[in-house]
């Protein structure tokens, strides 16, 4: 279930979804997985050689029923969740995603199955700074979609922005995302800020755990 994938850096393989775990300035866990996850995300924090009292921050890469389900059911005391400003509300249960689009539809459903967060919420903007990784706005999966890359551990994680075969990577479907041709801007955009790291993390298929960043720039040829 847990995998190194860099030096303290691992990935929670939750089946059809990613969470990862990473030994930061503290104790940082990356996305959650479905509420019937949480469970397994524990099982994992303690097989890398920790407790959940040693988490401290959450980092959300978007607001989605598998990426913050499990959230609910985590108990991190005072940890704060920090998510794109666009889907913070969102993930806090103060606004309701609109009905325009399938994807609006589908958080609709998907507040049905997952309780409130009781941790703060923390929106970030492009560019924020937490502990060692930088947030950038990368929207069109969600609008709030925010992926975070860390130079000091080497690792991008990308949430939906893009999915993983295990050897390359593809752009999220189109009939999954609130705007398509904004997905392949934020790809775009991403490759012109991010160091070139080897670690790219997706939040469904294997990561890339070498030469990461040159599977990114394939995707503008």
């Amino acid at each position: 279930m847990v995998s190194a994938l860099a030096e303290r850096v691992w990935w929670i393989d939750l089946g059809s979804v990613n969470a990862y775990l990473v030994e930061d300035d503290v104790l940082t866990l990356v996305d959650a997985g479905m509420p019937w996850h949480a469970d397994r995300v524990l099982a994992a924090i303690d097989e890398a050689g920790f407790a959940p009292t040693d988490v401290e921050r959450v980092l959300v890469t978007h607001y989605d029923l598998d990426h913050v389900g499990g959230l609910a059911k985590l108990d991190f005391g005072d940890a704060p969740v920090y998510v794109g400003e666009r889907d913070a509300d969102l993930v806090a249960g103060r606004r309701a995603a609109p009905l325009t689009s399938i994807h609006g539809l589908l958080h609709r459903v998907s507040g049905l199955f997952h309780g409130a967060i009781d941790a703060p919420i923390r929106p970030v903007s492009d560019g924020d700074e937490i502990g060692s990784f930088t947030a950038v706005h990368t929207p069109g999966h969600t609008r709030g979609h925010t992926a975070f890359i860390s130079e000091e551990r080497d690792v991008a994680f990308v949430g939906d922005l893009v999915t993983s075969d295990g050897a390359g990577l593809s752009p999220s479907v189109w009939y999954l995302n609130y705007d398509s041709d904004a997905v392949e801007e934020s790809i775009a955009a991403l490759l012109d800020t991010m160091p070139a790291v080897d670690v790219v993390a997706p939040g469904h298929g294997d990561p890339l755990v070498d030469g990461g960043y040159g599977a990114l720039r394939a995707l503008e040829s």
